[in-house]
């Protein structure tokens, strides 16, 4: 019997800490190996929409991509319509504290990740999304969160700051996206990561891993 679909947040109440390419590369990753995977696109912006528009018309992104940000706190609900068509279900959330789809979100979710760039402001601003975690998790009791580390580069800045994460108090993911053109490169193509071919070797590597560790967090691993 076909199992509900699992819920993955994407939450930061910072804006350009890498929400959508997070939540795309993964939602790709998952429908590349067979499940049926849908993007819940609760931005007002809509990148994760914008993204998937922009991809080839014979070739379309593959995942579903669903626009809910209209929907604000009751995103939960429309989410829990989709659980028995999908596998999973991955959410991009808006930024803000005072948004109420993030909270909506995480009601529900079964995994929150966090992306956080090595630095300072992105640091503090995550302090956030933990109250918001600690939050949920007195509703939702099955609720599990990571931070994952996003647009690694090597500096002595960043070395600091990731040592800092180790104490944070939610568990630091050991996969890392680092800070390259392909995954630019994916959102202007509306393609997953994978389609740019060889020369985004080093970036299908990077998602791949995040995918296998997000799996078994979710104890769906091999």
């Amino acid at each position: 019997m076909h199992k509900q679909a699992r819920i993955i947040a994407i939450c930061h109440p910072k804006g350009g800490v890498g929400k959508t390419t997070t939540t795309m590369v993964l939602a790709a990753a998952l429908a590349e190996r067979g499940y049926r995977v849908l993007v819940a696109d609760c931005d007002a912006q809509a990148s994760a929409s914008a993204w998937a528009n922009a991809a080839p018309e014979l070739k379309p992104f593959p995942a579903a991509v669903v626009n809910l940000s209209a929907y604000a706190g009751k995103v939960h609900r429309e989410i829990q319509k989709q659980l028995d068509n999908y596998d999973f279900v991955v959410v991009d959330c808006p930024p803000g504290l005072d948004s109420l789809s993030p909270q909506s979100a995480i009601l529900v979710a079964d995994l929150v990740i966090v992306p956080l760039p090595p630095s300072p402001a992105d640091l503090w601003a995550a302090r956030g999304v933990k109250l918001l975690i600690e939050r949920g998790a007195d509703f939702n009791l099955a609720l599990k969160a990571a931070i994952l580390p996003n647009r690694v580069v090597r500096t002595s800045l960043s070395n600091a700051i990731m040592r800092e994460l180790a104490e944070f108090g939610i568990p630091l993911m050991s996969s890392r996206l680092t800070n390259r053109t392909a995954y630019q490169e994916a959102v202007v193509s509306g393609v997953s990561v994978s389609a740019l071919g060889r020369d985004a070797k080093v970036a299908v590597d990077e998602v791949n891993a995040l995918t296998d560790e997000v799996l078994g967090l979710l104890g769906e691993g091999k």
